[in-house]
């Protein structure tokens, strides 16, 4: 849920929202925003924070917006923020230096002084250099034509899932579920990595049409794509994670629960609330937004509740529909139909979809071998981070990409999520090879019921231990 809290990095950008901060350095890109080829909500994705990571994920075809980038670069002595240790100097040397489109990207990316902090977002990295070589000889990287075809006979299920729905059938709390993972949550995934199609309104418009009874777009961009994306499982910053706590205990340095309730009753809790979780994409997340907006009208906010807020703001219309859409799924069976037909109508498709999200999405980064201390974590490349805090599964499968909306490859995709999932197992044998290559061990598991038993294992251990040195012990 896209909950602007207190909890995050200490030190913020001390910026106005109208600027980028990228590799250190600061930008006003408000006049390249109409021009920005990938669309208006992509570039608007990193105003107003440090959008290293998001810049890197989504540009990997060529070098092309290294140039662009430069013409819009500012010197703002306020934007000098702890991560900051870019030299101007070298980057404007390095800039003019470049020859031709497929120039070196490291000649310009991740120039850092000696002394610099354990974060490592701005250093260039040969691993992540191999990954966008492959990803620039496999060509193709939005939605394949068998899977638009697909997604097209998807609309026409939906469709009649839907009308069924509205005439009340009991069968249609049982199909309506079904389209709205792999057709509305597939369009929401890929269309809001900007993977759908090169055209930038064709993303937008997928997105928010999926989206319309799954999730809130402007919260899930806040949540997903900029605080889960970027900080994959570094606790203060995933967004994922810290959404579920202090109710869920998903990482071994979260606090614990209250010390009085029995383990075994904390897991099986636990367990439970996965059956809401849509509840929490779709109400809760605008209604925290709203009270984020509230808190900094008051002047109450922390500043990264109103960094959060600011973001999320930039898609008001589109939080405020959604909201709509939602509160007319849930209210509609009751004004129809009798109590228990319309407490099926909405309660079933709403403990579906919450347990495909949280089995599916959950099972790939909440486990033991994918959490590591936040403080070790931060010291690596953010590409290595990316392929060491995920579990991936069946990958050679396309009907597993197509059941999982190519969540069962979260380790690639999470290092370049502009490329459709429909491609993710073409790519998976070349990015296996490349990891070897650079010692990465990936984190495999035979199957979905393998990852999500191993899950379960986590879970067990996380409601019974505190800290890392505890869970060491406890699979000694």
């Amino acid at each position: 849920m896209c909950r602007p809290t207190d909890s995050g990095p200490e030190a913020l950008p001390s910026v106005p929202h109208q600027y980028w901060i990228i590799h250190g350095a600061t930008y006003d890109l408000a006049s390249y925003i109409k021009s920005h080829p990938g669309g208006d909500e992509a570039i608007l994705l990193g105003r107003g924070r440090d959008c290293t990571e998001l810049f890197e994920q989504y540009h990997v075809l060529n070098n092309k917006h290294l140039r662009v980038l430069e013409r819009f670069r500012v010197t703002l002595p306020a934007a000098k923020v702890a991560s900051n240790n870019l030299k101007e100097e070298d980057m404007v040397s390095t800039i003019s230096a470049l020859e031709g489109e497929e120039a070196d990207a490291a000649a310009v990316v991740g120039i850092q002084q000696p002394a610099a902090p354990a974060r490592v977002a701005h250093q260039t990295d040969p691993f992540y250099e191999d990954i966008k070589a492959m990803v620039r000889a496999h060509g193709n990287t939005k939605m394949s034509a068998p899977f638009v075809i697909l997604h097209c006979l998807h609309v026409v299920g939906l469709v009649w899932a839907m009308k069924l729905w509205w005439q009340g059938t009991f069968m249609s709390a049982f199909i309506l579920p079904y389209f709205l993972w792999v057709l509305c949550a597939a369009m929401v995934h890929d269309g809001g990595h900007f993977a759908h199609s090169k055209r930038p309104l064709v993303n937008k418009l997928l997105t928010h049409a999926g989206a319309l009874f799954t999730n809130s777009v402007g919260c899930w961009y806040l949540q997903h794509n900029i605080l889960h994306h970027s900080y994959t499982n570094l606790v203060g910053m995933d967004g994922d994670l810290d959404s579920h706590h202090p109710y869920m205990r998903i990482h071994p340095e979260q606090s614990m629960l209250p010390a009085n309730i029995h383990h075994a009753v904390r897991l099986v809790s636990h367990l439970v609330m996965y059956n809401f979780a849509h509840i929490g994409l779709t109400m809760v997340s605008p209604i925290s937004y709203f009270r984020g907006v509230a808190a900094q009208k008051k002047g109450t906010a922390s500043a990264k509740q109103a960094q959060d807020a600011q973001t999320v703001a930039q898609y008001h219309g589109t939080v405020m529909l959604q909201l709509v859409t939602v509160l007319a799924f849930y209210i509609t069976p009751f004004l129809r139909f009798d109590f228990s037909r319309a407490l099926l109508l909405t309660l079933f498709p709403t403990f579906m979809m919450s347990i495909a999200f949280m089995v599916i999405a959950q099972v790939s980064h909440i486990q033991l071998d994918a959490e590591a201390p936040s403080a070790d974590l931060e010291k690596l490349h953010w590409a290595r981070r990316m392929a060491l805090t995920s579990v991936d599964y069946s990958q050679s499968s396309p009907l597993w990409a197509y059941l999982t909306i190519g969540l069962n490859m979260q380790s690639l995709h999470h290092i370049v999520p502009g490329v459709s999932y429909s491609q993710l197992p073409a790519l998976y044998p070349a990015y296996r090879a490349i990891c070897e290559k650079h010692g990465i061990k990936l984190l495999e598991r035979r199957n979905l019921g393998h990852a999500f038993w191993t899950h379960l294992q986590t879970l067990w251990v996380l409601s019974k231990t505190h800290s890392f040195a505890e869970v060491a012990r406890k699979l000694a």
